[in-house]
């Protein structure tokens, strides 16, 4: 079953955005009266849970700030069953390089393949601009060995992943604090898309959005409107994108 066909068929208008959610039954469904659950992938990685303490906190944020029907608990799914990863349209991870075993990125190319999402939030706080480039390219190559006719490019500052709930700037999500603590502020916002002919069916940060919120208050509004907008458009524009950008 396509989940993302049944997700459309319930949308809402808020703010002149259409938005709607509905989970596919399966094991461990959370699909009450049409709501979705938060799904955070766990991965062998010493990634896989970090900062999922602030999860609650993601959740609340899109549940009051959207229509979405969000559950506000969070679920922890496995690459290792099919069926649990279609009950979610949208899975957030902090790592899929290391996910090795081919059953598993089997499942994942399924899931993708079904209409599924994936948000890919690797923590890269201290990293320098050439670490963020070869993160990059070692996504490249493991999302090519699961769809060998995939392409992966930078989205542009005025891709409507930045605006299409929130207004996002590379300002806002790189504050004086985190400058003055050492960051370096990139030109642009740097997110990448994966894409599989006209869709995009996964994104990458490289900004941390998730990362080093305690030590940077003045991160946590930005980097919660840029997890919303990557949400808001996996459920509504995703399927849209045109083949080129």
């Amino acid at each position: 079953m396509n989940f993302r066909a049944a997700l459309y068929r319930i949308v809402c208008a808020l703010a002149g955005l259409a938005l709607g959610a509905l989970a596919v039954g399966g094991a461990d469904a959370v699909s009450r009266g049409g709501r979705v659950g938060w799904a955070r992938l766990t991965t062998p990685g010493s990634q896989r849970g970090r900062h999922s303490d602030q999860d609650p906190r993601l959740v609340r944020f899109i549940g009051d700030q959207t229509s979405l029907n969000l559950g506000r608990e969070w679920y922890a799914v496995a690459p290792d069953k099919i069926e649990q990863l279609c009950v979610y349209p949208f899975i957030f991870a902090k790592d899929l390089l290391s996910i090795s075993v081919p059953a598993h990125r089997k499942n994942l190319q399924e899931y993708l393949q079904r209409g599924g999402f994936l948000c890919i939030d690797p923590c890269v706080n201290g990293f320098s601009p050439a670490e963020k480039e070869d993160l990059v390219r070692q996504y490249g190559v493991w999302f090519t060995r699961l769809f060998p006719d995939c392409s992966m490019r930078e989205l542009p500052d005025d891709h409507e992943i930045y605006r299409c709930y929130f207004p996002v700037t590379v300002a806002e999500l790189y504050p004086p604090d985190m400058i003055r603590a050492g960051a370096i502020k990139p030109p642009h916002i740097g997110m990448q898309g994966i894409f599989l002919g006209g869709r995009m069916i996964a994104v990458i940060s490289i900004t941390g959005l998730e990362c080093g919120w305690p030590e940077t208050p003045q991160r946590v509004p930005a980097c919660l409107k840029m997890i919303t907008n990557i949400y808001v458009y996996a459920m509504t524009l995703a399927s849209d994108a045109p083949a080129k950008r």
